[in-house]
């Protein structure tokens, strides 16, 4: 039965929460409604209503229209109303048409009027369109008591808080040419900064020019936006030091399940089929808890469990609400950080038992895959030289090397002992370990994947894992035989939940989870979303500046490379030196564009220092994990940093260090084309800005915002990529990009050209859709096709193909797949201090510092005898908290920890407590205790404890003093709690996933103490 059919039946649900104003030509059967508005005050005006003919008109005075959520990362749909009088934004809801926000999203050509209408009375019970509170809260992002609209400069001490409002032509001068501006000594401007004809580091090639200098940090998550930031820093300028925030994320979690995916470095991660799933196991989150879509997840949930009594697993140190009484939801409170040792055991069971989808497991080529009816192969039977002093050793064993063939990997026929070609097309034995003489008549040890695999699962004892996870081996045993038994039906997700010096290594467990029960691309398995729709190519070329800078082979400042390309390594092995460890970590599987990372070289001078320091739509130092203060105080100085220029709409913990603010458009005052986190639907969610910007202007009557500053640095510079004629059309003809509707319309035009199925807009749909007001800036500037095209695009507020999803028992449209349960080509790489091989199937390790100790050896449990563990709380991200009703609903974060723990702590609910790691900043929070919690665990939540950004902390504008909010505040910030790695011999430092360089913030050793 359909979840919402069910609901209406048993009475739950009221024909009456309709989302728009509805009226009744039989008023007598309506009870009178009271004009006393001292009780319900002045409700807004709805969207549209029904007049006394039965007709749909739109309100008068109100606008609406389509938009894009950009209050946290997973980026939904909206539906916005402005009063057009006042140029203020009433309400959001959900878009109808965006998967993320309806369960039955509409079809693109359903007409705008029409989609208002399907919310309304029972018709709304199917197509309820919703955004969850962080949406429904960013209709006060416009006007946000705290948010900067005018240009500043610090007026004091870095960082203190104190300021004054300058114009814009004053901030972009002094930006540029320099001076003693703050009464400090000289300050280096951009000009004489960008020196393309020297070296960064001499001596030292790989690190590129002295233009390197310019740190930059961003949104890249903002795709259209951030697509113009990337393209000014990178080609432009001509920086290497693009940072975002991936590898505090999810990064490392991504870049490890790729490994399972494909034989090169990608970044992969799945979502639930949730139309046909029957059994899911979730870890270090629970569905719709982070990640994927609150609201896609939440009814994809909800119909799962009533349409085909889901039963699900979550592996979380913390009991999140999904997983709930009489849902057939099991919790099991794993121990921060030990996510591995539980797989672990449930894959050594899976293996032992015999509890994986063989047939799927035995397809060693797409040709073996075809004949048994699957889709996508496996290299579980392809054998690999496990001999060491081979010197092909850790690859796949070739083909014509043993006269069976070319390049291609070799088996086991099944049921045989005969070694044939891959490419024969027969099923593959599964667990091999043989020996084969090659054509040179020598001896070869080979291995198969999958018996790799099981050598690994076994090197450590079932009751070891149970006794690490604290999960017992009978539950292991359970889900194993749980996803053995649903197979295809059955998926593996996981999150960010997961950070810890293994994090990279989780997201390859989930990967390989799903291939062993052939659940990858499976109706009711493990999926992957069709989008985005990017911009950067088609009708116009935005990728390609023609005369920019080519950064190809330059290593940046985190050092994303291969340690044994480096001037450091040849240098040793030139003298004889053994070349291990490097100096400081190299990463070549690297979460790219670590901004924690960036700085943290920054603070050591090592491989140098950043001269400038542009941030934009970033908050690294709230948002990284294990940050080390040496790093706040390197940006604090000015003497190591000399300028820094900070481009927001808000004050965050990071640009409240600024030199110069220059203020920007929020998310409602923007254009947007975006990707959608938890829909499967190819598409892309497009906006165009809906009031008038509140930033001031400049003097050519432009209002000031992240694109109109560094066209303008660009224009002054004359620096490549700007300026007239510098975008190229299809036709050869040449367009102008010296303002932010330049960029943004081309931007447009190229995602709506690939969109192949708009709807043709109607006079109706442009009134509903309040196209006139989006679209007046984009038409000068667009060929009447592409104005159609861009108007159809933000007439739906994006793009959303509704494609049959399946072909049989699997996605349509999957493409075959060589899935990797051993890779080959990360087995080759060593990791940069030990010169140790990485692991070419996933591993089981005790938690490593960059030198190779255990965290045990340097933080005892006798000192820090608990774990810790961070979650993403369901409404807040961080920087949600500028959107005032957030406070409101979610005011603070607690510290939580079981009962018991806390007894055994001499700690009590309602407790202030203080977190102490070893060398990490303390945090204070309130206690709450319950049994929700793993034993021996703390979880705190991030997201909160604002107090020196946001409006939290006293602000000071020309003399006036603007005191801090101290709802803003509320609760513990902890990312500065996680200490950083002892082992790295720089005064600053980080806690870093040993494979990766990824940020850990799970499984840290920490004691509580009562304030």
């Amino acid at each position: 039965m359909d979840r919402r059919k069910f609901l209406t039946q048993a009475g739950i649900v009221s024909v009456t929460a309709a989302t728009v104003g509805c009226s009744d030509k039989s008023d007598s059967i309506h009870p009178t409604r009271s004009q006393d508005v001292s009780r319900f005050g002045h409700p807004i005006p709805p969207e549209c209503q029904q007049d006394v003919n039965g007709e749909w008109q739109q309100t008068a005075g109100v606008r609406t229209a389509y938009s894009r959520c950009f209050s946290c990362y997973n980026i939904c749909g909206l539906r916005v109303r402005i009063d057009e009088k006042n140029d203020k934004v009433l309400k959001v809801g959900g878009n109808p048409y965006c998967e993320n926000n309806s369960g039955s999203p509409l079809a693109i050509d359903t007409s705008v009027k029409q989609s208002y209408i399907a919310l309304a009375g029972e018709k709304g019970l199917e197509n309820r369109a919703t955004t969850c509170a962080k949406g429904a809260s960013c209709a006060d992002s416009v006007d946000d008591e705290r948010r900067v609209t005018q240009v500043l400069k610090r007026d004091g001490k870095r960082g203190d808080g104190k300021w004054v409002t300058i114009s814009y032509e004053q901030a972009l001068k002094e930006i540029l040419d320099g001076g003693d501006l703050f009464g400090e000594g000289h300050v280096e401007g951009l000009r004489s900064l960008r020196q393309l004809d020297k070296p960064v580091k001499p001596g030292f090639p790989e690190f590129g020019s002295a233009a390197n200098h310019l740190f930059a940090t961003y949104c890249a998550e903002d795709t259209l936006r951030g697509s113009f930031y990337a393209r000014f820093m990178q080609q432009s300028w001509g920086t290497s030091n693009l940072g975002t925030k991936h590898a505090y994320c999810g990064a490392a979690q991504a870049t490890g399940y790729s490994l399972g995916m494909a034989a090169g470095f990608e970044e992969w991660l799945n979502d639930v089929d949730w139309e046909n799933v029957e059994y899911g196991l979730f870890m270090g989150t629970s569905p719709g808890s982070s990640g994927a879509s609150l609201n896609r997840v939440g009814r994809g949930l909800a119909d799962s469990r009533v349409d085909r009594k889901l039963k699900y697993v979550c592996v979380d140190p913390l009991l999140r609400t999904t997983v709930a009484a009489d849902t057939n939801a099991t919790w099991l409170a794993v121990k921060p950080g030990q996510d591995a040792a539980f797989s672990f055991g449930v894959i050594r069971t899976m293996l032992e038992e015999g509890w994986f989808n063989k047939t799927h497991l035995e397809g060693a080529s797409e040709k073996a895959a075809k004949a048994a009816g699957e889709l996508n192969y496996t290299n579980a039977g392809h054998l690999v030289i496990v001999d060491a002093k081979h010197p092909q050793s850790r690859r796949f064993a070739k083909a014509k090397d043993f006269g069976l063939g070319g390049d291609e990997a070799i088996i086991i026929k099944a049921g045989s002992q005969e070694f044939v070609s891959v490419n024969k097309g027969d099923k593959a034995e599964l667990f091999v370990s043989q020996t084969l003489k090659n054509k040179a008549g020598r001896k070869v040890k080979l291995a198969s994947s999958l018996y790799l695999l099981r050598e690994e699962a076994q090197r450590t004892s079932m009751q070891e894992y149970a006794a690490k996870s604290g999960i017992a081996v009978a539950d292991m045993r359970q889900v194993a035989k749980d996803l053995g038994q649903f197979g295809r039906k059955a998926c593996v997700a996981g999150n960010g939940g997961t950070n810890s010096s293994d994090g990279f290594v989780m997201g390859w467990i989930w990967a390989t989870l799903n291939t062993l029960v052939g659940s990858h691309d499976a109706k009711g398995g493990a999926i992957y979303g069709n989008g985005p729709i990017g911009g950067m190519e088609g009708r116009y070329d935005l990728a390609d500046i023609g005369n920019g800078v080519n950064l190809d082979g330059v290593v940046n400042a985190c050092r994303d490379g291969a340690y044994e390309s480096s001037t450091e390594y040849k240098q040793k092995v030139a003298t004889g030196e053994n070349p291990y460890p490097a100096s400081t970590p190299w990463h070549e599987v690297l979460p790219a564009m670590n901004a924690a990372e960036q700085w943290t070289s920054h603070a050591n001078n090592d491989p140098y220092q950043a001269k400038v320091l542009f941030n934009w739509r970033n908050n690294f130092l709230y948002s990284a994990a294990s940050i080390s203060q040496e790093v706040v105080a390197s940006i604090a100085d000015p003497k190591r940093l000399p300028l820094i220029i900070g481009i927001d709409c808000h004050m965050n913990e990071t640009n409240r260090y600024a030199d110069y603010f220059i203020p920007d458009r929020s998310m409602l005052e923007e254009y947007a084309a975006d990707r959608m986190w938890g829909s499967h639907m190819l598409g892309v969610v497009a906006a165009a800005p809906l009031v008038t910007p509140r930033t001031v202007k400049t003097e050519a009557g432009q209002h000031v915002c992240m694109e109109q500053l560094l066209v303008d640095i660009a224009l002054e510079m004359q620096l490549p990529g700007f300026g007239k004629g510098a975008i190229t059309h299809e036709s050869g003809a040449k367009a102008d990009l010296l303002c932010f509707e330049d960029w943004h319309a081309k931007y447009l035009a190229n995602v709506a050209a690939q969109c192949e199925n708009l709807p043709q807009v109607t006079a109706e749909d442009r009134k509903w859709a309040g196209l006139d007001y989006a679209m007046k800036p984009l038409t000068p500037r667009l060929t009447t096709t592409e104005a159609v095209e861009v108007e159809a695009l933000l007439s739906r507020g994006g793009y959303y193909v509704a494609d049959e999803r399946y072909d049989g028992d699997f996605i349509k449209g999957a493409g075959a797949k060589c899935l990797q349960i051993y890779h080959e080509a990360v087995a080759q790489l060593r990791h940069a201090y030990s010169g140790e091989h990485y692991p070419g199937t996933i591993t089981y390790s005790e938690h490593r510092f960059w030198n190779g100790d255990s965290w045990d050896s340097h933080w005892p449990e006798a000192e820090y005898p608990l774990l810790f563990s961070s979650y993403k709380a369901t409404v807040r991200s961080n920087y949600a908290v500028a959107y005032k009703r957030i406070a409101e609903i979610s005011p603070t974060n607690f510290v939580y920890m079981h009962t018991e723990t806390a007894k055994a702590q001499n700690l009590t609910d309602g407790d202030s407590v203080r977190l102490v790691t070893a060398n990490g900043k303390p945090a204070e929070g309130v206690l709450q205790t319950d049994f929700g919690v793993a034993k021996g665990a703390v979880c705190v939540s991030h997201g909160f404890g604002h107090s020196k950004g946001f409006g939290g902390d006293d602000r000071v504008i020309n003399g006036e003093k603007l005191a801090g909010l101290k709802e803003r505040a509320g609760g513990v910030a902890i990312n500065q709690m996680i200490p950083s790695d002892p082992t790295r011999k720089q005064s600053a430092s980080m806690l870093n996933d040993y494979w990766t360089g990824a940020n850990c913030r799970h499984g840290i050793p920490v004691r509580v103490e009562k304030v």
